[in-house]
């Protein structure tokens, strides 16, 4: 028992940063250690000894954070564009508008300065390949992402990803005289090349290149909607789920051979089965690019094989402890991406849920019950990580995985092998075939019920669930059941506080370069324009304000007012529309927006009225002035205060508004602080006390302009940057005082989060 709780300690220590605004200094962690020898010393103080372990992992986390923050970009080059010379690691994923790779080895060409591993975007570009040198023109950017409730923590994942850059790339020159550096990325890029050339005519063959490789591009967008909606995600990205089967395929054909007498192998078959599997799991585990549900496979097989050496059994859960362990040595900001907690929590629930069972039931009954348990017991990590959740899981996994494990991944691994070495594709075009017969299936059950999203309940609400989910997959399950079963409950109705009758809440989304502001009375919500979506099929309605307005409560719209058509503002409307219920859309510009919305055209005078709250239309004039001044200008007023949303409405409209009431206490920056708008005699009529400015970092079009920012400063308007602040919320409240109540930044801020305003200072 002490190695277990030893290990628990250790893991503490390991994890305990990652809940830190900020990180301490070096010698606080190292001051833990300093009671620990008296743990050892004397008998009573046993209890301090697992201050040992708990010290040095804190410390150890503490110091490899330190330096991963320390290779950042530097604040100076911050937006810059630069020459630099770089060589492409990792393998090429191409995109719908280029390529996107990352760069390592790095230097500016002028000065000779060492730069962080970059991830770079070539817009337009030429094919790269990996281990090749370039000298790029190329924009560079610190990490950092947008900021919202709900959404996918873009800098998380750069972080854990050891990435200290995002370029993007203007122009490349390949470097002649560097020649492609041999290693496991060049032999990726090898087979992915070879088997794109022997699957192109194969419909839906390329798919397959994912279980050989681990490029996740080859999946079309319909794909992973299939797999999202059966939650069969996992099995293609290679998991540890493949590399176990490879070697539990290969220990068998050794001791299939050894057995038949046509292995000539004078000592124990042991000393050559082991070294062997673990050589070949090994390499499965760099083919596929060693991502964690890879390392902790391979690290557990390892472990059990090479303990089987010594004749020792130790507990699974001592194999489960160690390999968490050093997967969070080896990179402590690991636990910062969602397949390592679903990739942990997988196998530790199998470990739990299947305790004392295995020798109950035949084998079906033993698969069924694993996939119950799996199901069961992910959900509260699936909300924990704001991530859909399949109702259809368990009927999709019992036949996809001895499918893909089975038949696919054998087939595949050894197809490309063979394809490799004499030239024979039979194989490989089998194994796709057999891949595109189980996606057909799974389209079908997708068809039939789409992947769920929840909100995430809140820690109160997912520790319940914790606790309901353990209790269901106990063997006191059937005494437990009722409470088991209330606690899980906690996980699906989040409690979601709401305005009081007569307040208003305005949050403003963080969008980048548009807009999106959720507006909400005591039983009512209104969302007033969308985000963006690109040619590369990002679409911010479904990334960002989707999932926003899901972890604010909202499960339906009584309106969603679009100001106008332009694409930053209107751009992520459909998803909005096809993914919660909607009672009215009004737009201006009507003519130009998406048909699939069927909208209303927003009308001058109208008004109505919300739980106390007037709202009223004030300027949506018709073609043929442009775009931007079609835009639909609302004021949302409580008896106290009031919130104006002017869209991109230029200094011509902002003049014919000006008869009309138009005091707020917060006003969105007309068309995000551009130079066209917010002219000083509609500064003056609004009066605000915040202007937000609802634009990119580092904006393409140089939103908010100098000018028009000193322009609010001068006539006492505070500016909220949401490019800098995340998403921001405003309380218009019965007391007459209007607030903000919080910026998403500073609520959830950790310390890999990019300080925004003290790298502007530092520019400065």
């Amino acid at each position: 028992m002490v190695v277990p709780l030893l290990l628990l300690a250790l893991i503490g220590g390991l994890l305990l940063p990652l809940s830190w605004a900020s990180l301490p200094p070096w010698w606080l962690p190292l001051s833990i250690l300093l009671p620990a020898p008296l743990g050892w010393r004397f008998q009573r103080l046993r209890g301090l000894r697992y201050l040992l372990p708990f010290g040095l992992g804190l410390t150890w986390a503490c110091l490899s954070h330190q330096q991963l923050l320390d290779q950042r970009l530097s604040p100076e080059l911050d937006g810059q564009r630069v020459l630099i010379t770089a060589q492409v690691a990792g393998l090429p994923q191409p995109t719908e508008t280029g390529w996107r790779f990352e760069l390592e080895q790095a230097q500016l060409v002028e000065s000779g300065q060492s730069l962080p591993p970059i991830r770079a975007h070539w817009f337009g570009g030429e094919a790269v390949n990996p281990g090749e040198r370039w000298r790029f023109e190329i924009s560079l950017r610190r990490p950092a992402g947008m900021s919202n409730p709900g959404g996918f923590d873009y800098e998380a994942w750069l972080y854990a990803q050891g990435i200290g850059a995002l370029g993007s790339v203007r122009s490349g020159q390949r470097l002649a005289d560097e020649l492609l550096v041999p290693g496991i990325a060049a032999l990726r890029q090898q087979i992915r090349q070879q088997l794109r050339g022997v699957l192109a005519e194969q419909p839906g063959g390329e798919r397959l290149i994912a279980l050989v490789v681990g490029d996740k591009s080859v999946l079309s967008k319909q794909d992973w909607l299939s797999l999202q909606a059966t939650g069969t995600a996992h099995l293609m990205v290679i998991s540890g789920l493949h590399v176990g089967m490879l070697a539990a395929a290969v220990f068998g054909l050794i001791t299939l051979l050894g057995r038949s007498g046509l292995l000539l192998w004078p000592w124990p078959r042991l000393w050559l089965a082991i070294p062997l599997v673990i050589l070949v799991a090994a390499a499965y585990a760099l083919l596929a690019g060693f991502d964690v549900p890879v390392q902790r496979s391979l690290l557990m097989i390892s472990l059990g094989l090479l303990i089987q050496l010594l004749y020792r059994q130790p507990g699974l859960w001592t194999f489960w402890l160690i390999a968490f362990a050093a997967v969070v040595a080896w990179n402590p900001a690991a636990p910062l991406r969602a397949g390592f907690w679903l990739s942990f929590m997988a196998v530790g629930l199998l470990l739990y849920g299947m305790a004392a069972r295995l020798s109950a039931g035949n084998l079906w009954w033993k698969w069924g019950r694993a996939q119950w348990v799996v199901f069961i017991g992910l959900w509260p990590w699936l909300l924990l990580w704001c991530m859909p959740g399949s109702i259809t899981s368990p009927l999709a996994n019992i036949l996809a995985i001895p499918w893909v494990s089975l038949l696919v991944v054998p087939a595949a691994m050894l197809g490309a092998l063979l394809q490799l070495l004499f030239d024979w594709p039979w194989l490989v075009q089998w194994a796709a075939r057999l891949l595109n017969w189980l996606f057909s299936a799974l389209e079908w059950l997708a068809f039939i019920r789409q992947a769920e999203r929840l909100a995430y309940p809140g820690w109160v609400g997912f520790l319940l669930g914790l606790v309901g989910v353990t209790a269901l997959l106990s063997p006191m399950a059937r005494l437990l059941a009722l409470p088991a079963a209330a606690c899980v409950l906690a996980l699906f109705l989040p409690p979601q506080p709401r305005p009081e009758p007569g307040q208003l809440w305005v949050t403003v989304l963080d969008v980048g370069q548009g807009l999106s502001v959720l507006v909400q009375t005591h039983r009512h919500d209104l969302l007033y324009d969308t985000g963006a979506r690109f040619a590369s099929g990002f679409d911010l309605g479904e990334a960002v304000v989707h999932p926003a307005l899901l972890a604010l409560g909202v499960r339906k719209l009584d309106m969603l007012l679009l100001s106008h058509a332009d694409n930053d503002h209107a751009g992520g409307a459909p998803f909005i529309t096809e993914h919660m219920p909607v009672a009215q859309v009004v737009a201006g510009q009507v003519q130009d927006q998406d048909p699939r919305l069927a909208v209303e055209p927003c009308r001058v005078g109208q008004f109505w009225e919300w739980d106390g709250v007037r709202f009223d239309i004030l300027h949506s004039p018709p073609p043929p002035v442009s775009a931007n001044e079609q835009s639909c200008v609302l004021r949302v007023a409580t008896a106290q205060g009031a919130v104006l949303l002017p869209g991109d409405v230029g200094i011509r409209g902002e003049y014919q508004m000006l008869l009309r009431e138009l005091t707020a206490d917060v006003l969105l920056a007309p068309h995000h602080g551009s130079r066209s708008s917010s002219s000083y005699a509609f500064i003056r009529a609004v009066n605000p006390g915040w202007v937000v400015f609802s634009a990119a970092r580092h904006s393409q079009y140089g939103h908010p302009h100098p000018r028009v920012v000193e322009r609010y400063r001068e006539l006492d308007a505070e500016p909220v940057y949401t490019a800098t602040a995340g998403a921001t919320r405003f309380v218009l409240d019965d007391t007459g005082k209007t607030r903000q109540a919080w910026t998403w930044r500073k609520h959830a801020q950790r310390f890999w989060h990019e300080d925004q305003d003290a790298v502007r200072l530092m520019q400065r």
